[in-house]
């Protein structure tokens, strides 16, 4: 399967036309158009970041998927992806909270898009709704 159908299937599976996923992502239809069709072989990582929330999928897994070559470096604390191109040279580093992805990787993708999509007055009753719940757990 190439990444043009799987972004496709991916994009059909979210109800989802090629014109909103456009939208959502900030790109045009006809980027989108070409990727899925196979004139655009190896989407761009800003795009593959636009569009990977909206697909509710991982970065990385459609970094991989798109065929960027990928290196992972496991560090004391967290975890780093490094994506090249076929030449080798760096296409993006993506670093991830070790303990917390391995302790639920869907909370941790979460908490990262919550970080960086989200308002801070949004942010900020996360916060407070989260420290309320750890407040009442340390109570028992």
């Amino acid at each position: 399967m190439t990444f043009g159908e799987y972004l496709k299937e991916l994009r059909k599976s979210k109800g989802l036309t090629q014109k909103e996923l456009a939208e959502l992502s900030g790109f045009s239809n006809a980027e989108i158009s070409k990727i899925e069709s196979g004139d655009r072989k190896k989407p761009s990582p800003d795009l593959l970041k636009a569009i990977a929330p909206h697909l509710e999928v991982p970065y990385e897994l459609l970094m991989s998927k798109a065929g960027y070559l990928e290196e992972v470096v496991t560090h004391k604390s967290y975890v780093e992806y490094i994506f090249m191109d076929d030449d080798g040279s760096l296409a993006d580093i993506v670093r991830k909270a070790k303990e917390m992805q391995e302790a639920d990787s869907d909370w941790a993708n979460i908490a990262y898009r919550v970080s960086k999509e989200l308002p801070k007055e949004d942010i900020d009753a996360i916060k407070a709704i989260a420290s309320s719940l750890l407040r009442k757990a340390e109570e028992k």
